[in-house]
């Protein structure tokens, strides 16, 4: 079944930028820095809408004329030649953005949303371009479409979640988690409950009891495939103050990360 989930996960490693981004366009540091960027974008195939975030690293700074383009790498072009399929210099509201991906900014930011049928394990390219800033851009290729064929959780002494999918094109972890809250066609994922990454189809993991009752009844198990670049940056980083360090980017002329995101779900059948 296909579910729309925010990703709620981006909140710390959005966060984690925004403090690297304060580190790094200290005035003593030498000059440009602050003519760079802050993207964020996560491609969902199974919209044609795709929310880009972006933000001045100089957060005390302006994006004017902010243009996102996404563009569809060639046919055998191996990612050296590029087609533009979707443009936009609308910007939308933040919150747009924001239920999206689980973060909110600062009057700074911005939201522009490019409109794009995207195909199964094709790079694509999404590109920011603003007046004084330099052009920032990040590439990945679009997750493919995936099932989950079963979802089990076994209740005893050591409480147990067992599932299987198929493969999806392009991606690099799966993460599984149960539900915990549901609101329209919105859920919360990991940030408050339970959950494992995975990089094969299948998986048995235990479950705290504390996981399941957070869950909502019926219990709902969700997997999320991810390409190499989103997990990668979620993964990594850190945003203390005193050890603030870089999660890993993809991002070409300014900071951030352009990855791919696809949701599945199932029942979970109780044993």
């Amino acid at each position: 079944m296909r579910t729309t989930t925010r990703l709620s996960f981006l909140v710390p490693v959005a966060a984690a930028v925004a403090a690297a981004a304060c580190e790094i366009v200290d005035p003593e540091l030498p000059p440009g820095l602050d003519d760079r960027l802050v993207l964020v974008a996560a491609l969902n195939p199974d919209s044609t809408r795709h929310p880009v975030m972006v933000w001045p690293a100089q957060l005390s700074d302006t994006v004017r004329g902010a243009v996102a383009r996404i563009h569809r790498a060639k046919d055998g072009s191996n990612g050296g030649e590029w087609t533009l399929v979707a443009e936009t210099k609308d910007i939308e509201d933040f919150d747009v953005c924001g239920r999206w991906y689980g973060y909110s900014r600062g009057p700074e930011g911005l939201c522009l949303v490019p409109v794009a049928a995207l195909e199964d394990g094709v790079a694509y390219k999404v590109e920011v371009l603003a007046e004084e800033h330099d052009t920032a851009w990040g590439a990945t290729a679009a997750v493919g479409d995936f099932t989950v064929d079963a979802a089990e959780l076994s209740r005893g002494e050591g409480d147990t979640v067992s599932a299987e999918w198929t493969r999806s094109a392009a991606a690099h972890r799966y993460m599984v988690s149960l539900r915990l809250l549901q609101s329209g066609n919105v859920v919360t994922s990991y940030a408050d409950g339970w959950y494992v990454a995975v990089d094969g189809t299948s998986v048995t993991a235990p479950v705290p009891e504390e996981a399941i009752e957070k869950a909502i009844t019926p219990f709902t198990l969700d997997v999320t495939a991810m390409d190499v670049h989103l997990y990668s940056h979620i993964a990594s980083g850190n945003a203390g103050s005193a050890f603030s360090v870089f999660p890993v980017q993809n991002v070409v002329g300014g900071f951030g990360v352009v990855g791919s995101v696809r949701h599945r779900s199932l029942a979970v059948r109780v044993k």
